[in-house]
């Protein structure tokens, strides 16, 4: 009953602030995305969409305070344009679905993702406000990560066939917790606190072992991925070593022998693989004959699935739809090509904008190392494990990158004394449009 109360008590703020502040919520609703209020306290909240008041409140907020918003650069509006094209040509496949309600379903979460992750960019504007949001989502999902311990603990196993959090499965929720789960790893080497490293430190253990209870091969490879791509952008600094070290020797003891042979099973040979694994070949093969057939509209967001029966060789399943368990093969097939590349686009930017800044060098504040690390380690653990399983609408990456976006604005273009040692009523009353100064500044940098 404390939580639900906690809760109710969390979005009456937000909610509240929000219309003043619209900063808030977007911080509000996008922990909230990771928290998933109404299934952690399913038994003792009503029924209540949570998020939906808080992204009210935060557009009615943003209307108030006159539509302020980051005069962002031409190469960082270019991600957000490319996530409202492949929005349009949602609404234009949508008109030739071979499923109608489930197209008109998926557009429907689709616009209020891109709509909220639009709004974190436009008003997010100051470095103690990204290191807040970032801090607020790492909590979120190690609360998520400490349940699902708690609960093995307790019962002493997962059944990971009957799995569900989040109103998720084992990998799709897996998938979702990785863009966090690299924040809290950048949080435990970057972050200016001790009490802060370690906390970080604690949900990043919590999280690697939630990944190893389970079992999702897809979401293993995608994280071991991204943890050398951690080791090669993370500062090299004692501290950081001796944290990656003290990681490895964690995993190490964490990870017991059904964990290897789960994750060893991904590479046999196709003959010895597992029906599960078997089959996700034979989906691929259907999802680029489809993508083939239907180049420039697809058949319908989401309804991909609908023909891979038609196309998965020797199919012998009595459903009328089957999964295709690949990100992009559920991208291509439902909206074709050219949204497919859109898509791409939306992720790809901004990651090589970070790169190039990377590459650079540069004394970057904590809060920026953070997001640095996420985005550049975290988004391709992301899209290397949803090559084995799929969820567009999962919103963790879309948070993350807009996070990654505005953190560049707030790096390259805003003073440091805006960025960081800004009181938030200040902030809000600075006049976003001044983009003439913030050009000149850069320029100077």
């Amino acid at each position: 009953m404390k939580g639900a109360i906690l809760i109710l008590g969390i979005t009456a703020y937000v909610t509240l602030r929000a219309l003043s502040h619209p900063w808030i919520g977007v911080v509000g609703y996008g922990t909230f995305a990771v928290l998933c209020p109404p299934w952690n306290w399913r038994w003792s909240l009503p029924e209540l969409d949570y998020q939906k008041y808080m992204a009210v409140a935060t557009l009615l907020g943003f209307l108030f305070t006159g539509m302020r918003r980051n005069p962002l650069p031409q190469r960082l509006l270019l991600p957000l344009l490319c996530l409202w094209g492949f929005l349009g040509l949602c609404f234009l496949s949508n008109l030739q679905s071979i499923s109608p309600v489930k197209s008109a379903m998926f557009i429907d979460v689709f616009f209020k993702i891109i709509l909220m992750s639009s709004l974190a960019v436009f008003v997010l504007n100051t470095g103690r406000q990204i290191a807040i949001f970032v801090g607020c989502l790492i909590l979120a999902q190690g609360w998520n990560a400490f349940n699902i311990n708690q609960l093995y603990f307790e019962r002493g196993y997962i059944n990971i066939n009957w799995f569900q959090w989040n109103f998720l499965d084992n990998n799709t929720y897996s998938i979702s917790s990785l863009p966090m789960f690299f924040l809290a790893i950048g949080g435990s080497i970057c972050a200016p606190r001790l009490w802060q490293r370690g906390l970080a430190g604690f949900i990043a253990v919590l999280q690697i072992h939630q990944i190893m209870l389970l079992q999702s091969r897809g979401t293993m490879i995608g994280a071991l991925l991204a943890c050398g791509l951690m080791i090669v952008f993370m500062p090299k600094t004692q501290r950081a070593i001796r944290t990656v070290l003290a990681a490895v020797v964690i995993g190490s003891i964490l990870a017991g022998p059904p964990v290897i042979e789960e994750f060893s099973s991904a590479f046999k040979p196709q003959g010895e693989l597992d029906s599960s694994a078997d089959s996700r070949y034979g989906v691929w093969k259907a999802g680029a004959k489809i993508t083939m057939d239907y180049p420039l509209l697809g058949v319908g967001p989401w309804a991909g699935e609908r023909l891979v029966p038609h196309y998965y060789e020797n199919y012998t399943d009595n459903r009328d739809a089957k999964a295709l368990h690949n990100l992009l093969f559920e991208v291509s097939t439902g909206m074709g090509i050219p949204a497919t590349i859109l898509y791409l686009s939306f992720f790809g930017l901004p990651w090589w904008q970070h790169l190039k800044v990377w590459w650079r060098g540069g004394d970057f504040p904590e809060w920026f190392r953070i997001v640095q690390i996420g985005i550049l380690a975290g988004i391709p653990g992301y899209w290397a494990s949803s090559m084995f399983s799929s969820g567009a609408l999962i919103e963790a990456p879309y948070l993350l990158m807009a996070i990654g976006i505005v953190s560049l604005y707030i790096y390259e273009y805003v003073p440091e004394e805006h960025a960081n040692d800004q009181d938030d009523d200040e902030a809000d009353e600075r006049e976003f449009d001044s983009g003439e100064e913030s050009r000149v500044y850069s320029s100077i940098k």
